[in-house]
């Protein structure tokens, strides 16, 4: 057996190298003449000479210069771009629109000085919807109020009345025109003054109704909204402050 491996391998070796000497390209395949002939167009081929590192790092600035030009170039020329029909940015139209501008306005002045000053500033040249006017109440009292009784008798047959139906209540001797009478509460506003009426309506208590015991003051405040400064000379040594954050305002 292991004779005729042998063999084998004898003869093998022998067809192998028959074959090798019968096509002596087959020994040069893979060298570099074989290699240089199967080239397509080798004279395009050109070799560039070794850059200096700081040349290296010239190109590499430059490239990255070109890189950044271009998306400064793209975002100029983009959507974000954009501008208003009269060449201003949206951001800019914004900035000058009506609810931008800043609101000025006097501390409480007389109606007399009030009507001098918007006069001023018409005359001046300032849009009247740029000038209103922001009115504050300041004190004032309301009670809620039974009467005026004829005499004692009535005023207290009216108080037991009450008693009854479980409601405070305090005697009115001042001011005369209300005397003698009932008050079912004391408010500093008119508007709480009415829902009390309204609960005692509920509850049984008719007749009573809301008397002023002290009128309140109304402040008046003008109001200037533009966006030129140049208002001011208008107003003379009139002091301005800023407008509260809520100003409901009129004309």
């Amino acid at each position: 057996m292991l004779r005729a491996l042998v063999l084998l391998l004898l003869v093998v070796n022998g067809v192998l190298y028959w074959w090798l000497q019968s096509d002596p390209h087959a020994l040069q395949a893979d060298r570099e003449p074989q290699r240089l002939g199967r080239q397509v167009a080798p004279d395009a081929i050109q070799v560039l000479p070794d850059l200096p590192a700081s040349g290296a790092r010239g190109a590499a600035a430059s490239s990255t210069a070109q890189a950044a030009s271009a998306v400064d170039a793209a975002l100029v020329t983009g959507p974000s771009a954009s501008t208003t029909a009269s060449g201003a940015s949206p951001a800019l139209a914004r900035k000058t629109s009506a609810a931008d501008i800043d609101c000025a306005e006097t501390p409480p002045i007389a109606d007399a000085q009030f009507t001098l000053l918007k006069t001023a500033l018409a005359k001046a040249g300032l849009p009247a919807d740029a000038v209103t006017e922001r009115r504050q109440t300041q004190g004032g009292a309301w009670i809620v109020y039974l009467g005026r009784f004829a005499d004692s008798q009535a005023w207290q047959q009216k108080a037991d009345e009450l008693k009854k139906l479980d409601v405070k209540f305090e005697r009115v001797n001042a001011p005369t025109a209300l005397a003698p009478g009932l008050s079912l509460g004391q408010f500093s506003s008119q508007p709480d003054a009415t829902r009390k009426l309204d609960e005692l309506g509920r509850h049984g208590v008719h007749g009573a109704r809301v008397v002023t015991l002290t009128a309140p003051v109304v402040l008046r405040h003008l109001q200037v909204r533009a966006a030129d400064p140049a208002w001011h000379h208008a107003t003379g040594a009139q002091r301005f402050d800023t407008c509260p954050a809520e100003t409901p305002s009129g004309t």
